[in-house]
């Protein structure tokens, strides 16, 4: 199993591998229990390998942190004490403890404990090392200042600006108040007697 296919989905505990998707969202199965079922576009889907972990240098992937905790082999359990929890991490991966909460951490050791069985680190640590070349050759390559080549612009055509006439203000209730024609006994249609 590769972390691309390993998601989270809040409200539902534990992690999901995407089995397939359908009209609404994905079909998801969960690890370890093998329960089936699918999500709804109003469901939060994290995929993992999109997830990282605030360090004092940089954002880490999750996968780094995933394979420095395998290399390691004596990861601690979400149970254990959160003090030592957080100094075993900052040693490992200079985790930035300000900015990382308790229930992150503890998420962060659940998930892998839950994946160190199953998931393939081999096929991660080769994934990542491919990733890291790609980046140190593109930080290495000179920049280039070949310019593409400009195409012409056309000239737009101006809109002609519209220019309204200044408003002056009017005052208000400045008209003369209506007559009530009603209860004076005038009618607003006039009466014709029929011709005999």
């Amino acid at each position: 199993m590769e972390l691309k296919d390993v998601v989270a989905i809040a409200g539902q505990s534990g992690l999901h591998k995407i089995v397939g998707r359908s009209k609404n969202g994905l079909i998801v199965e969960t690890i370890g229990n093998g329960r089936r079922f699918s999500t709804s576009f109003q469901d939060k889907v994290s995929v993992l390998e999109d997830i990282s972990i605030y360090t004092l240098e940089e954002d880490m992937r999750l996968h780094l942190v995933l394979l420095k905790l395998k290399e390691n082999g004596n990861a601690p359990a979400a149970k254990d004490d959160m003090k030592m929890i957080r100094s075993f991490l900052i040693e490992l991966i200079n985790l930035d403890s300000e900015r990382v909460y308790d229930n992150d951490i503890k998420k962060l050791l659940n998930w892998f404990h839950t994946l160190k069985d199953v998931l393939d680190f081999d096929k991660l640590k080769s994934a990542s090392e491919a990733l890291d070349a790609d980046v140190a050759a593109e930080n290495d390559a000179p920049e280039t200042n070949a310019e593409a080549p400009i195409e012409e612009a056309k000239p737009k055509k101006a809109a002609a600006k519209k220019t309204a006439a200044p408003k002056t203000a009017t005052p208000k209730n400045t008209a003369a108040p209506k007559a009530n024609t009603k209860g004076a006994g005038a009618s607003k249609t006039s009466y014709r007697p029929k011709a005999v």
